[in-house]
């Protein structure tokens, strides 16, 4: 693994810019296990326009935005934060072909953070069977961390098996 000096200069750069978590080529069934597993897993809070009178929930609806979807993406105001500890994960619902999630770096504060996020990860790639990538904001193709199952690669090409 990468040290935590290594980490904070390249993954973690206090620049003023989120990092991006994207599992790309999703479906709507993928959608359904991520929110049926972080629902499960972590401290969630989630909103919707017109849901509940905008209240914020402690448990994604996942009926609701099935119906959502199914009426069309457009019609999908929502938001999700998934707590871990004092890292926030936001999630947005732009389209079911990827999931989409940010992070602020500022927030990645030690090792224990960092581990903390990396569980998250696999957690997720697991449960859809699918890669997840953490990214430069708005920069995709900018790959900082690839999680395939328990298998976690580095920028710089280092590999941690969990």
């Amino acid at each position: 693994m990468p040290t935590w000096e290594e980490l904070r200069a390249g993954v973690y750069e206090l620049d003023g810019s989120w990092r991006d978590i994207y599992v790309l080529d999703t479906t709507r069934e993928d959608w359904r296990h991520w929110m049926t597993c972080v629902n499960r897993h972590y401290p969630v809070r989630w909103g919707a326009v017109d849901y509940q009178e905008d209240q914020t929930m402690d448990a994604i609806d996942v009926a609701y935005i099935d119906s959502r979807w199914e009426a069309g993406e457009g019609t999908l105001t929502s938001w999700c934060t998934v707590f871990l500890e004092q890292v926030e994960v936001k999630c947005h619902f732009f389209t079911y072909l990827e999931i989409e999630q940010d992070i602020d770096p500022s927030q990645i504060q030690s090792v224990a953070d960092h581990e903390r996020l990396m569980a998250y990860l696999v957690t997720i790639s697991c449960a859809l069977h699918k890669e997840v990538i953490v990214t430069a904001e708005n920069v995709p193709e900018g790959i900082y961390i690839r999680v395939n199952g328990t298998d976690i690669h580095f920028m710089q090409g280092l590999q941690v098996h969990s």
